[in-house]
C-alpha cells in the first residue's frame, strides 16, 4: 500500500475535519433557532449540541500535529516556532480583547474567534519565521 505524502496526509484530513465543521455549525445554528423537528434544546442536549462545533477542532489539531511528527526534523522545527509564535500572538489578542470587553461596555463576540485568530496569526507571521533561530530583540 502506498503511504501518503505528510502534506497530502494533512491535506485531506484538515478539509474532512472541516467539513465535520461546517456541518457542525450549520446543525448547531438550526438546531437553536428552531429550525428543526426536534423541538425546543433541553439542558443535556443543549449543552452536547452547543460542544459540538469544537469536535473538528480538535481534530484538526490533531492533524496538524500528525503533518509535524510526519515531517523532516528541520521543516519540524520551524513549524513548531511558528506554532509557539501564533499561540503566543493569539494569547496576546484573546487576552487583551478580554479586558477591553470586561472594562468596557464594548458589545462583541466571546472566544467562539481564537482558533481563527490562531490560523491568522499562523499565516501572518509563517514568511517570517522561516528558520529555528531564536533571536531576541
Amino acid at each position: 500500500m502506498k503511504t501518503l505524502k505528510p502534506i497530502t496526509e494533512y491535506t485531506i484530513g484538515f478539509t474532512a475535519w472541516m467539513v465535520v465543521y461546517v456541518a457542525a455549525v450549520f446543525f448547531a445554528g438550526y438546531y437553536f433557532r428552531g429550525m428543526t423537528p426536534l423541538g425546543a434544546p433541553q439542558a443535556p442536549l443543549l449543552y452536547a449540541i452547543a460542544l459540538l462545533p469544537s469536535i473538528p477542532i480538535g481534530g484538526t489539531i490533531l492533524v496538524f500535529l500528525r503533518f509535524m511528527d510526519r515531517s523532516d526534523e528541520y521543516m519540524r522545527a520551524i513549524m513548531t516556532r511558528r506554532f509557539i509564535v501564533a499561540t503566543g500572538i493569539t494569547l496576546f489578542i484573546s487576552t487583551a480583547w478580554g479586558f477591553v470587553k470586561n472594562y468596557t461596555e464594548m458589545p462583541g463576540s466571546g472566544l467562539d474567534y481564537t482558533y481563527m485568530i490562531f490560523w491568522i496569526s499562523f499565516a501572518v507571521i509563517s514568511p517570517f519565521v522561516r528558520d529555528s533561530k531564536v533571536r531576541t530583540a
